[in-house]
């Protein structure tokens, strides 16, 4: 196996629990992308949010953000998205009316409304974050259907994890299940579960196919880092998947390679052993 791209997630992954990017594991990625070898960043986050972290990388980054739906190359050219359809987005927020408080619609735009949310949103799901993060880009609407006039990214449920976790059954056993997918981003350590709402399909590992197709790259030739659930297809794409030492708990396989946890320089260990010094 001669590795020609590493796809890596960001958060528990690259970015460690202070959320920092160390400096071993910078060094790693710069000395892998000098062998020629691609790095790809295949995180949940948003664009605009990916980018403080991208921006430390030492070297070219392509993003795979949001969980997929989108793809920017090197210079920020948008070569690849997909985005849950407004109907489907429709549906889905009337089945899971009550969770509102809890919800967030993202959109590709610039600005206000890149992160929208209803006015009842309350601070222990998404708005306590995005209150502190991303201020300038949130918009509460009264109504969060009748704001989704366009396309989302996707949408989200996040809080605490007993509360959002009976979403997905309302959800998947719904009408509108077999038109999304539906993927965990879970901490339990902070309490917190993610569940991304994507259009049908939509994943890591389908974007980073498709990203590879383009390349000419072999599924073969790609080792993926990751420690969620959300990694989960991206890791079964890759001929070398590799688990954080601090991944969620399930979501190993016996035949997966564990490196350190993200506090340990994990990425950095990975890569020095499966290409530095292979």
């Amino acid at each position: 196996m001669s590795i020609r791209l590493i796809a890596l997630d960001l958060d528990g992954t690259l970015v460690n629990s202070r959320w920092e990017i160390s400096e071993r594991d910078r060094h790693a990625l710069a000395a892998a992308f000098e062998r020629g070898i691609q790095i790809v960043v295949v995180t949940g986050r948003r664009t605009l949010s990916a980018a403080p972290y991208v921006t430390q990388i030492p070297c070219p980054v392509t993003t795979i953000t949001s969980n997929g739906a989108l793809i920017q190359t090197l210079a920020g050219e948008v070569v690849y998205q997909d985005f849950l359809p407004r109907e489907v987005a429709h549906r889905a927020l009337e089945v899971a009316h009550e969770y509102r408080p809890y919800t967030v619609a993202i959109f590709h735009v610039p600005g206000r409304g890149q992160v929208t949310m209803q006015d009842s949103a309350i601070t222990e799901g998404p708005l306590g974050w995005y209150v502190r993060t991303s201020l300038d880009h949130l918009l509460l609407v009264r109504d969060l259907k009748a704001a989704l006039t366009s396309d989302p990214v996707q949408l989200m449920m996040g809080g605490p994890q007993g509360r959002i976790e009976p979403a997905e059954i309302l959800l998947r056993h719904s009408a509108v299940g077999s038109s999304v997918n539906l993927t965990w981003t879970k901490y339990p350590a902070r309490d917190i579960a993610i569940l991304d709402i994507m259009n049908r399909g939509c994943s890591k590992g389908r974007a980073l196919k498709f990203w590879a197709t383009q390349a000419d790259i072999a599924p073969g030739d790609i080792m993926a880092i990751g420690d969620n659930f959300n990694d989960l297809e991206m890791l079964e794409f890759a001929g070398l998947p590799i688990l954080m030492g601090n991944h969620c708990a399930g979501l190993d396989r016996p035949d997966w390679a564990i490196t350190s946890s993200s506090d340990e320089n994990g990425v950095a260990a990975a890569i020095e052993t499966y290409v530095l010094n292979a």
